[in-house]
């Protein structure tokens, strides 16, 4: 009997995804199949508890998804698994799948251990090493320190658009002081490969907590400050284990990584305000920005 769990409120019906599985990898005899359409990018669909697939939402998630499949294809010797996109449709409108990662999502401890952080130095480590030369072959967006630095900027001024009538100018002006404070000395030294969404349901961790066993999601991948990932992964814990990160992983060279971590982790928020505000849920967004004003 087939079980479903729908989440779904896009214009492809579960009998949709079904049947673009099916037409696609007929071998698949599915028995259960729960859908989610939560992401902002993709809709998910577990078949049989064992296989993910995911279906982009819009050219530009098909794009990302298109984008990272190529990107992991050249991730050999992860430190952790990685999705092995074995499952990738035949025709008609694209989407792909991969074998079911085990694990927790990282926020499900309270802590970051010495074997979780002893991982996330090993994955950081990997991608300060991944050259330069592949990004550019994998299609990854490249940023140099000017192209960085401008491109956040953009970023606060799309999200002050929406959300000033919210929080006031007086919130962003203050915002962009703080960002070009933090970023304006950021050295090349400070440049890798980072995965773009390195925390909560992307990182997942052992049972026991004690390790991490894969990292998914890797369609926000680019070339730029490794701060990003560092602010993104320590998120939901205790400030010394940021520091913890940045003591072992950081160049010497770089001064200033604290201070972007702290603007990048005081930003984060404004990422789902800004999404929600511009799908019309001002009151949502509001609750979100009252958590930190």
């Amino acid at each position: 009997m087939l079980q479903l769990k729908l989440l779904m409120e896009n214009e492809l019906t579960t009998s949709d995804l079904l049947d673009m599985i099916m037409r696609s990898f007929p071998e698949l005899k599915i028995s259960k199949i729960v859908i989610n359409n939560r992401g902002w990018d993709n809709i998910i669909g577990i078949v049989n508890d064992n296989v993910v697939f995911r279906f982009p939402k819009n050219t530009s998630s098909e794009m990302s998804m298109k984008m990272e499949i190529k990107l992991i294809g050249m991730l050999t010797g992860f430190p952790v698994s990685l999705p092995e996109y074995t499952f990738l449709s035949k025709s008609g409108r694209f989407f792909a799948g991969y074998p079911f990662i085990p694990g927790l999502p990282l926020n499900s401890s309270s802590t970051l251990g010495k074997g979780i952080l002893s991982d996330i130095t090993r994955i950081l480590q990997y991608l300060r090493e991944f050259p330069l030369s592949k990004c550019m072959l994998a299609g990854v967006p490249i940023h140099d320190n000017i192209s960085w630095l401008n491109r956040q900027q953009e970023i606060l001024g799309r999200f002050e658009q929406s959300l000033s009538i919210l929080t006031g100018s007086g919130y962003f002006s203050e915002l962009r002081k703080e960002l070009i404070d933090a970023l304006s000395g950021m050295s090349k030294d400070c440049l890798t490969l980072c995965h773009g969404d390195l925390y909560r349901g992307n990182v997942l961790i052992s049972g026991k907590h004690d390790r991490i066993t894969g990292v998914i999601d890797w369609g926000d991948a680019f070339y730029g400050d490794y701060a990003f990932d560092i602010a993104a992964v320590t998120l939901d814990f205790p400030s010394k284990h940021m520091k913890e990160i940045v003591s072992e992983f950081s160049p010497e060279t770089d001064k200033t990584a604290l201070e972007r971590i702290f603007y990048y982790t005081k930003v984060e928020p404004l990422y789902l305000a800004d999404n929600l505000m511009r799908k019309g849920h001002a009151e949502e967004a509001s609750k979100v920005l009252e958590e930190i004003m």
